[in-house]
């Protein structure tokens, strides 16, 4: 079993992983890690508002991380090899 390391999953996300599918999937974690939590705190409606705001930041902040971060990263690391 490979070893983790922060290199390799940023690897994974920034190059590896469709931008479609990290989209999504940053979107279902923001939705799920806020929105159930306020599913049973304070009902359905609650869920929907604060679940769907956590999932278009979460996916926001995965876009930017491609357009700004990703490209920096990987440049730094090609002129190190």
């Amino acid at each position: 079993m490979p070893e983790f390391s922060l290199s390799a999953l940023l690897e994974f996300i920034g190059h590896d992983l469709s931008p479609m599918r990290a989209v999504i999937g940053f979107f279902l974690i923001g939705y799920l890690v806020v929105g159930l939590p306020m599913h049973f705190r304070q009902g359905a409606a609650s869920r929907d508002v604060w679940g769907t705001a956590a999932g278009v930041t979460m996916a926001a902040i995965y876009a930017a991380f491609i357009i700004g971060v990703y490209p920096a990263l990987h440049h730094s690391t090609v002129a190190l090899h």
